[in-house]
């Protein structure tokens, strides 16, 4: 039996209870001091064959060799002599730290013998407690494990010294982690918990030589030490550094971890935090950033968020960016701890390596306690350091060719993803986008999805947020595709890192987040950047799929998507509420985005899910109404996403808008709303502000035409987009415009057609929502004369039914010349024999027109007319 741990474990206490256990069975005990091995076992016979029978040997004579008093000539002699004994012996090795060597622990193995009990007290030994001991015979360990003090212990023991449970003695308790001598310790009375464990701490000091307490102090100031480190770091021998370490081993202050590749140590948490404020104030505090960088050099690559926490603690940022190139992800993974590092940054240091700033903006979007202003902040000492460092490497412009040749790979691909992320945030899409082709070819070309998936590779902590931001890009841009395909590998990178996590970390890296649980916050990103590149798609059931996949991995691991990445997921959901009509859904994300909505990319696509319920609700000028508070209010809040340009204003000087897939959405929607409500003025200003040539701006051009009675301009601009460019949701809405406009044209096989492509993509998508902007009755009579000629519009039909009644759109009929003559001369004059004298009509003539004009506008007298004939650009507004 092998009891070993440092001093203050009460090891003589539960060697004195084993012995008691043992009654009266023949005791032999030996306390060994340092020596020479062959004096170990000289004194171990001397003190052993009494008992077994045989007379006490002589004692050594001077000058005597090692071989004499040898393992290999004392080992035999004894199990000799108990083969003889006449019964069994327990024998005592008490202090063996001081005789502990490999020949020594292998020796005492082959002491093994049925008559031979073996009680071995030490403070440490050298492989007495490693697998190399269980042969030829097994030992059983007693360590600090099992003698340390339970937490349930403690506190009887804190109740026996009536010492309070308060939460001073709960953190002292838990650095004590159940080492007896810090928990007596901490339990003197007189004072509070925590200033005893730092009398405790200071008091080793006092017992240890010069080398041991510097390097105790060093390894108070880090996750762990080595022995060259410690050996440089002090300036004395490796041999030297050796000793002291085993001194303090010895001692409890700190504990070994060892790996195949080499022991470091680890300073004791019960009187770490003492020994650091000693440390600011000793000998050693001027090179405390030396002993950072030392050791953030030496674990960089297999503790990067422990060196990066080094290197920045130490103000050597230029490495703490390089080591934030390699591990981005790692980095950001652990949230808050890594943004208080990177606050405690000075902003000359944050212009001068803009990649810190990227990181601390990363984190700082999701936490609503971060204000649009300090985010804006951020983004500009970004932009500064990016211009800064283009200019410094005499570029002829940011992330041209000719520097990004002579870059590594990993500084490539940061400075391209920085620069993309950077522009779409400053609404350069068209400049963003460039920057994620270039991005995702060098990805391609330099490594296979394979080999950066691989630990080891210059890509491995970065992929995640490489693939996200390329997706984010592309949806921003409305390039669908990329964004799938990199959100799919985004997917397979998080299912890797979650069925085969690598194990390369070591006990010094400070990782709270382990490759599984990052692999579950990266397929959460995945998922719902991929459900709302669905809802983008038109793909209701499968946005719908994915949202519960996630709700199903939320609920069973407790993870969350990385970031302001869940974010596409909620708004998917609230734009199925107002699809499947359910309230409940709209509350959940709008809930769950409410913190964060000032700095969100996709507000926009919240706006139109929002509106579109109210849609549902109240037809479409409540919607109109609700879009337009909630640009107002984006406006109001300091929203970091500029919002002019999709209200009738002039675009902010520099912004590319044109390109902005959701800034274009936003304004179709808004200028589709206008035309739904009959305000064919608005309609036409909506549109004049967004791009010509865009798929949804000829959808909302076509739909104009329709309800303003132009069936043959509708058609042919529906016609004219092609099935490449747009998406489900745009060819469903396409095909409807179709059927409707070559009905009245007197296309009745051409209407049917379209008419049974919508349906067939109604039963795939269950898009029921783009029936609200169409005419109703009229779409109702070309479903009805394609089911009567014999076409599967099955689908629509019941789409059509199901169509809430304030949703269903009406067109007004068009007014004659006369009519329209007519109601601006009563606009005019306000009384019926006025208008009749300014039109050279009879007083009965007006009012024939205008009762005419009431019924085709749906008006309930001569103001409400004018106001409808006003938004429908009949009237002028003055």
């Amino acid at each position: 039996m092998l009891i070993c741990a440092p001093a203050g474990y009460d090891k003589h206490d539960r060697l004195a209870a084993l012995l008691a256990a043992r009654g009266g069975a023949r005791l032999v005990q030996l306390s060994c001091r340092p020596g020479s091995p062959s004096a170990f076992w000289r004194r171990l016979l001397t003190a052993a064959a009494p008992h077994l029978g045989e007379a006490s040997p002589s004692a050594p004579r001077d000058g005597a060799t090692d071989g004499e008093g040898s393992a290999s000539s004392v080992v035999p002699t004894l199990r000799a002599l108990l083969d003889r004994a006449p019964e069994p012996l327990t024998l005592v090795i008490d202090t063996y730290e001081a005789a502990t060597s490999t020949e020594n622990d292998l020796a005492l193995l082959e002491l093994a013998h049925p008559n031979l009990s073996l009680i071995v007290v030490a403070r440490r030994v050298t492989i007495l407690d490693s697998p190399l001991a269980a042969e030829p015979a097994p030992v059983r360990v007693i360590g600090p494990r099992e003698l340390a003090i339970t937490p349930d212990e403690a506190l009887e023991l804190a109740a026996e010294h009536r010492v309070p449970a308060d939460s001073q003695l709960r953190s002292a308790l838990e650095l004590a982690a159940g080492w007896p001598a810090a928990v007596r310790a901490a339990l003197d009375p007189g004072t509070d918990p925590i200033h005893n464990l730092a009398r405790f701490a200071l008091h080793h000091l006092e017992l240890i030589d010069e080398n041991a307490r510097h390097l105790l102090l060093a390894a108070a100031q880090l996750d762990a030490i080595g022995l060259e480190h410690a050996a440089e770091f002090i300036g004395i021998g490796v041999i030297e550094a050796r000793d002291a370490a085993r001194e303090l081993l010895e001692l409890g202050v700190l504990t070994a971890v060892t790996t195949p590749e080499t022991t470091e140590f680890r300073c004791h948490s019960a009187v770490r935090a003492a020994l650091v404020a000693r440390a600011k104030r000793s000998s050693i505090a001027s090179r405390t950033e030396l002993l950072l960088q030392g050791r953030a050099t030496r674990i960089e690559h297999t503790a990067p968020l422990t060196a990066f926490r080094f290197f920045c603690a130490a103000g050597d940022y230029a490495h703490a960016e390089s080591v934030l190139l390699r591990s981005f992800t790692i980095i950001t993974d652990e949230g808050p701890p890594s943004a208080r590092t990177l606050r405690a940054v000075p902003e000359t240091a944050l212009v001068a390596h803009p990649t810190l700033t990227a990181a601390l903006l990363f984190l700082s979007l999701p936490d609503p306690a971060v204000p649009p202003s300090g985010l804006e902040r951020l983004i500009a000492l970004w932009q500064h350091g990016l211009q800064q460092r283009a200019e410094a490497t005499g570029r002829g412009g940011a992330g041209s060719e000719r520097a990004l040749t002579v870059m590594p790979d990993q500084v490539r691909l940061a400075d391209l993803a920085q620069h993309m992320i950077l522009l779409r945030l400053l609404g350069r899409i068209a400049e963003s986008q460039s920057y994620a082709t270039r991005l995702e070819a060098l990805m391609n070309t330099a490594y296979s999805s394979d080999t950066a998936a691989a630990p080891t590779s210059p890509y491995h902590g970065s992929l995640p947020t490489f693939y996200r931001e390329i997706a984010a890009t592309a949806l921003a841009a409305g390039d669908l595709r990329r964004a799938r395909r990199n959100l799919e590998r985004l997917r397979a990178h998080a299912e890797r890192l979650i069925a085969a996590p690598w194990n390369g970390f070591p006990y010094g890296s400070v990782r709270t987040v382990t490759d599984v649980e990052s692999g579950r916050r990266w397929l959460l990103a995945a998922l719902n950047e991929l459900a709302f590149t669905e809802f983008i798609e038109g793909d209701k059931p499968r946005c719908a799929e994915l949202l519960a996949e996630i709700e199903a991995i939320t609920a069973t691991t407790g993870a969350s998507a990385t970031g302001l990445s869940w974010v596409g997921g909620e708004v998917a959901r609230a734009h199925l509420a107002y699809e499947n009509g359910d309230q409940g859904l709209l509350d959940t994300a709008t809930e769950r985005l409410a913190p964060v909505r000032d700095r969100i990319e996709h507000w926009p696509v919240l706006l139109i899910a929002q509106a579109e319920f109210r849609r549902r609700e109240f037809g479409a000028s409540r919607a109109l109404i609700e879009l337009q508070a909630g640009i107002d209010a984006a406006r109001r809040s300091g929203s970091t996403v500029d919002t002019r340009g999709i209200r009738g204003e002039e675009p902010v000087a520099g912004t590319q808008q044109a390109n902005d897939s959701l800034r274009v959405g936003l304004g179709s929607y808004r200028a589709m709303l206008c035309t739904a409500i009959g305000d064919f003025a608005r309609a036409h200003d909506a549109l004049d502000q967004l791009p010509p040539d865009t798929s949804q701006t000829r959808i909302e051009r076509a739909r104009l035409a329709l309800f303003e009675g132009s069936p043959v301009e509708a058609l042919l601009l529906a016609q004219g987009i092609s099935d490449a460019t747009v998406t489900k949701w745009m060819r469903l809405e396409r095909c409807l415009l179709s059927s409707v406009a070559a009905w009245e044209c007197g296309k009745s096989d051409e209407a049917f057609a379209a008419a049974s492509s919508a349906s067939a993509l109604l039963a795939e998508c269950g898009l029921g929502s783009t029936l609200w902007g169409l005419p109703y009755a009229e779409l109702r009579v070309v479903a009805a004369a394609a089911a009567e000629a014999g076409t599967d519009v099955a689908a629509l039909d019941a789409t059509l039914d199901a169509v809430p009644v304030p949703a269903r759109t009406k067109r007004y009929e068009r007014l004659t010349e006369m009519e329209q003559r007519t109601l601006a001369a009563v606009a005019d004059h306000h009384s019926i024999n006025e208008s009749a004298t300014a039109l050279f009509v009879t007083p009965a003539t007006v009012k024939k027109h205008l009762n005419s004009v009431y019924r085709k506008l749906d008006a309930k007298g001569r103001d409400d007319a004018i106001l409808v004939a006003t938004r429908m650009g009949l009237l002028t507004r003055s």
